[in-house]
């Protein structure tokens, strides 16, 4: 029988489709929350600082205070704990919390709203798509401009992602006005060319993805070198090789973007190294070592109050 996820709603847990939260909820009316989705491999948590400091940095920067990151971290592995879940993801959401509808932010002192869903990921469709590659179509990025921040405020993504599968598509790659590449709908966008690796500037285009932070580390144990890079659409089709990388999908390369093959139209060196390497990454955590290479720190820091 499939393990149904296991959701804790303000601390208090309960099976996931029984969660309820108030209509009344600036998450739910503004869009105004944060969230954060990581991986469980043999019930521990991958990247677990990089993702928790994100989720730190997100709170700041939409300044919703109020949040105890250490006991979240408690409620977190506790309900990992409960669900039997040994792999799969954990969804953490934190909204401004329950408050009269009105743009502004609501009376200090009113809690924020702290969701945990711990699920069951299947990873069989996913370690295909590795193997072969998957096609891209491209489309205007019309996200907002803080795109650094990882908030609910996705509806931009979501269009563009949903244009995509309409055409038999997993994503889409995000083009700005100026017609340069920012990222895809819900993943990190790497390419190689010219001998080396490259990608977009971290800035508020895009999200800090801590997949693409321990690829980069991951790239350099192995002799890849790195550079950021702003590169048009154009030039991106004719770059040897692109990969999309994120906390399900690891690393995915690439075989065509608007139909347009990239390189022969099948995963290339880079792209299969990396694969190779961030499986062998994965099997050194399982084994309780660091996730390596160095670089990341195992475990989570105290992180304090937001």
């Amino acid at each position: 029988m499939p393990i149904e996820p296991l959701a804790c709603l303000n601390g208090d847990r309960m099976p996931a489709s029984e969660a309820k939260v108030p209509i009344w909820d600036r998450g739910f009316l503004f869009g105004d929350a944060v969230y954060e989705v990581m991986r469980l491999y043999s019930g521990r948590m991958w990247l677990e600082a990089e993702h928790l400091a994100r989720l730190r940095r997100s709170l700041g920067e939409m300044q919703i205070s109020g949040v105890d990151l250490d006991a979240l971290v408690v409620r977190i592995r506790e309900t990992i704990a409960a669900s039997g879940v040994r792999e799969g993801t954990v969804y953490i959401q934190i909204s401004r919390g329950v408050a009269p509808r009105r743009h502004r932010f609501p009376e200090p002192g009113t809690p924020p709203t702290e969701l945990i869903v711990v699920g069951p990921y299947d990873d069989a469709a996913t370690a295909e798509l590795r193997k072969a590659g998957v096609p891209l179509v491209s489309r205007p990025d019309l996200r907002w401009r803080r795109c650094d921040v990882k908030s609910v405020n996705l509806l931009g993504n979501v269009l563009a992602n949903e244009e995509a599968h309409r055409l038999g598509c997993m994503e889409a790659v995000l083009v700005d006005r100026h017609g340069m590449v920012t990222e895809a709908t819900h993943s990190s966008l790497l390419w190689a060319r010219g001998g080396r690796l490259e990608g977009t500037p971290e800035g508020p285009g895009i999200l800090p993805g801590t997949s693409r932070g321990f690829l980069l580390t991951l790239a350099e144990a192995l002799g890849l070198p790195f550079a950021e890079a702003e590169i048009s659409l154009d030039d991106l089709k004719r770059a040897d090789e692109v990969m999309l990388s994120g906390t399900t999908l690891e690393i995915v390369p690439v075989t065509q973007i608007d139909e347009a093959p990239i390189g022969d139209g099948t995963p290339g060196p880079v792209a299969r190294r990396l694969v190779e390497g961030f499986a062998e990454a994965v099997s050194r955590f399982r084994e309780g070592r660091e996730p390596a290479p160095a670089g990341f720190p195992a475990g989570s820091a105290t992180l304090g109050r937001a």
